[in-house]
């Protein structure tokens, strides 16, 4: 046995066992760590996302590396709505580990959330090249081309992500959306029908439903769905008073229209859409000069936009109106 100048065999063997001891404390101390992430992990599945937030801070204060840590602690800040937070980690989650698929898939709903579409797509495309059979990518990226209205990119990688096991009931509803949107609306009752089925609260399932239904000029049941979706969160939806207040005038509901409209106007006081609308209920509620007013508006914005089928639109109302006739 060697053994280095200067140290006696009993020297020796002290040191190796503080070595040992040492080796031992610090495996200890990182499956300690370990049983952390793992309990972070088990409260991210019960939604508790505060709390993995604060678990995974004195973890990652001693683990800065563990890039599964770094994405699960950007999960939990993205569903608390902090996405400056999450985008650092999953930042910093690729930084340790340039090929975690993962990471880039979710950075790029976060980044679609936040509003960077061309960074979004980038990180999707990223994280396909990566591993092609992930659903997951292909689910968030369908998103991203919705949100550019890509409808018929967004509906292919939708039908690619159900192919590869994509299965709640978002994916199914966010399908049914984009098979409106892409014209092909005889594909898409079933799959509202399968993401009501699976969710009854499917809050992108009641959105979807809602508006194939006002395009088959179902207006009962997309006031019945649209009750439901604004239940769920007053005050995040606001285009749903507007589609609301659309289906009361189409059913003759106008003062319900009227609250709908007043409401959404408040928020969007430059939408000629609502104006219009809103013209309608005033007009048959009695309300002439009202009617007047917000009807004139919505015709000088359609002209500014160009918008050629809704000048002639608003242009019959007011005909009709002056014509003393019941607006439509």
């Amino acid at each position: 046995m060697r053994i280095a100048r200067g140290l006696s065999v009993l020297s020796f063997f002290a040191l190796a066992l503080a070595a040992t001891v040492l080796l031992s404390a610090r495996s200890a101390g990182f499956a300690a760590g370990r049983d952390d992430y793992e309990r972070a992990r088990a409260l991210f599945g019960e939604k508790k996302y505060s709390e993995v937030v604060a678990l995974l801070g004195p973890y990652l204060q001693t683990h800065p590396s563990d890039s599964t840590a770094l994405a699960l602690r950007g999960d939990a800040k993205a569903s608390l709505g902090d996405d400056v937070g999450a985008l650092k980690d999953y930042d910093a989650a690729i930084d340790a580990d340039p090929e975690y698929e993962y990471a880039y898939a979710t950075r790029c709903d976060t980044r679609r959330n936040a509003g960077d579409l061309d960074g979004a797509l980038m990180d999707c495309d990223r994280a396909i090249a990566l591993n092609a059979s992930d659903g997951l990518a292909f689910e968030n990226r369908g998103d991203v081309y919705m949100d550019r209205d890509a409808y018929d990119a967004a509906l292919a990688d939708y039908d690619r992500a159900i192919e590869l096991g994509r299965s709640w009931a978002y994916v199914f509803a966010a399908r049914c959306d984009a098979e409106r949107l892409a014209g092909k609306r005889e594909r898409a009752p079933a799959d509202c029908e399968h993401a009501l089925v699976i969710d009854p609260q499917s809050r992108l399932g009641l959105w979807a439903r809602s508006r194939l239904r006002l395009t088959g000029d179902d207006y009962t049941g997309a006031v019945a769905d649209l009750d439901a979706y604004i239940a769920q969160r007053p005050n995040a939806s606001d285009n749903a008073y507007y589609f609301r207040g659309y289906a009361y005038n189409r059913l003759k509901r106008y003062e319900l229209a009227l609250a709908d409209e007043q409401r959404y106007i408040s928020l969007h006081a430059t939408d000629a859409d609502a104006h219009a609308e809103r013209g309608i209920a005033r007009y048959n509620l009695g309300d002439k000069a009202g009617a007047a007013s917000d009807l004139a508006f919505a015709l000088a914005q359609y002209r500014v936009d160009g918008d050629d089928a809704n000048v002639a639109r608003v242009q019959a109302l007011i005909a009709s109106s002056e014509a003393a006739g019941a607006l439509p």
